[in-house]
């Protein structure tokens, strides 16, 4: 069976293409595009077989030339086809840059996609990037968007939730143990106790007494979260929230960070807290925020 093997900046879109490959009886493997290691994903077994590659990549912006230009050199080298995805913010001369067997524009129907795999697979003639103008193959999904998420199952196993304590960042537990039991999902729960960079060696009663207090809570938490039947960890760090955040969801690694908006402050006059929105900011793993009210507040 020829193994393919999708690289993508979006979850939900490879998910897609690999759920119609799959129903070809293809093999399928995903790997989400890491920014900062674009090829990280050679050290998984699971490509050393690969006779096709399909690289779907997302709009060509400044911030994404160091990774596209990485991937280019690499699929240079490549003995087996590249398949490029891509929209239309790309030049002709940044796509060939890959020295790729064929391209397909974003959006394309999922029949073209297909048909172009079979005749990459079968060994037929590649399809020179300067033969075929972006655009020729546009058409949107004819699948329904409902139709399309009934047949996707992501591919979601960790999720990092950072709480500050309050009850307002509590209020966004709900929603994470509805996804947790629906999607067979892990919770990891995250506390940062804020500091100025430099390193405790010998800390203060206060200092402990906080760290304890915290940490009997965050047990207390997954006590009764695992009462519902989910899987729950917990950890408590200290630094700056943000960067902890994500380097937290980093090692976990988590593929999900849920927060509520208002912590601990809880100011209505801002609409989003400051650390909820530099972790969406700074992120490229989805960030599911949740706004609290008085009543989700009091779960």
């Amino acid at each position: 069976m020829q193994h393919i093997t999708v690289l993508s900046e979006d979850r939900v879109f490879s998910t897609l293409l690999s759920q119609n490959l799959a129903a070809q009886g293809r093999q399928v493997d995903i790997h989400l595009v890491n920014p900062v290691w674009p090829l990280s994903f050679l050290a998984s077994p699971a490509t050393w077989d690969t006779f096709l590659w399909v690289v779907d990549l997302s709009w060509h912006t400044d911030s994404r030339l160091a990774t596209y230009e990485a991937l280019a050199e690499w699929s240079r080298k490549q003995l087996q086809p590249v398949l490029l995805l891509l929209d239309d913010s790309w030049q002709a001369g940044e796509i060939q840059e890959f020295g790729a067997s064929a391209f397909l524009a974003k959006p394309f129907p999922m029949s073209s996609f297909l048909g172009l795999v079979n005749h990459l697979t079968a060994g037929g003639p590649a399809v020179a990037s300067g033969n075929q103008q972006a655009g020729e193959m546009r058409m949107e999904l004819r699948e329904k968007s409902s139709e399309i998420f009934q047949k996707w199952k992501p591919v979601y196993h960790r999720i990092v939730v950072p709480l500050d304590g309050s009850k307002l960042a509590e209020s966004v537990l709900p929603v994470v143990v509805t996804l947790a039991e629906t999607l067979g999902m892990e919770i990891m729960l995250l506390h940062v106790f804020p500091s100025n960079g430099q390193a405790v060696r010998t800390p203060t009663p206060s200092q402990r007494k906080a760290t304890e207090a915290i940490s009997d809570y965050l047990q207390g938490v997954v006590q009764q979260l695992s009462g519902q039947g989910v899987k729950v960890g917990w950890r408590v760090t200290s630094g700056a929230p943000v960067e902890d955040i994500i380097r937290y969801a980093n090692e976990a690694p988590a593929d999900l960070i849920a927060m509520s908006t208002h912590g601990t402050s809880g100011d209505s006059r801002t609409p989003m807290g400051s650390i909820a929105a530099a972790v969406l900011e700074r992120q490229t793993r989805p960030v599911l925020l949740i706004k609290p009210d008085r009543e989700v507040a009091n779960w």
